[in-house]
């Protein structure tokens, strides 16, 4: 299995994982938890759109951090967790553009959502249902590169080697995969780094903590969210 690691553009035509860590990604994993479907958009024309067609959907989304006019909460998966229902909207700019980016280039791409909370369930279906190749996209930040993200990917990668060993599925990484998996290896470096990165420094002013401790929790949930028909559900 060939396991390999993109900044924003993917290039596979098996399976991605896209990893938004702070906080996108971890907010949907813990929203899949209380409702049907997740669906990720990238503008409030799109969000209000479908509030119309769900009346009862929860809108999260958020500009500077804070709350868009219209919205019931920012992209918080410590929020998140106070509601519950069939649809969440999430809109979210980088991760967003990153699904529909993989989806119009190959429909047929299988696109999982990561974080580090659902690690190794990820890694458990992942090599389960790709064929020869997974590719983990980190979402960035405008399309560069994030430390954040580049770790969670490295958490991800961690697990994919354990469950390999377990399966006796032999693996054959990329550099970045390498390099992401040694930043990560030690998983208090690997929440350090996610404390002192740009992103977390920023929600701190805000006093989001626990937003920044939930993205970083590893291996808390079981839940692995496919993205098909532009929403997200559990599989």
């Amino acid at each position: 299995m060939k396991i390999k690691t993109s900044l924003f553009n993917s290039t596979t035509d098996d399976l991605t994982i896209v990893i938004d860590l702070l906080r996108a990604s971890t907010t949907i994993i813990v929203a899949l938890n209380n409702f049907n479907k997740v669906i990720p958009v990238n503008n409030n024309e799109k969000a209000f759109k479908i509030k119309k067609m769900y009346p009862n959907a929860i809108l999260a989304g958020e500009k500077d951090l804070k709350t868009i006019e219209g919205y019931d909460i920012t992209n918080s998966p410590e929020k998140i967790q106070e509601y519950s229902g069939d649809t969440f909207v999430i809109n979210t700019t980088n991760g967003t553009k990153v699904l529909e980016n993989i989806k119009k280039r190959n429909d047929n791409i299988k696109v999982l959502i990561g974080a580090s909370l659902n690690a190794k369930a990820l890694a458990i279906k992942a090599l389960e249902i790709a064929d020869n190749e997974i590719e983990l996209i980190m979402a960035g930040r405008h399309q560069t590169f994030n430390i954040e993200d580049c770790v969670g990917a490295g958490l991800i990668i961690n697990e994919i080697v354990n469950v390999a060993h377990e399966k006796n599925i032999e693996l054959e990484m990329d550099e970045s995969s390498l390099a992401a998996m040694i930043l990560a290896e030690d998983e208090n470096r690997a929440k350090d780094l996610i404390d002192n990165s740009m992103a977390s420094k920023r929600l701190r002013k805000l006093g989001l903590n626990d937003d920044i401790e939930i993205c970083k929790e590893l291996n808390t949930r079981n839940i692995v969210g496919l993205y098909e028909n532009n929403e997200i559900i559990k599989i």
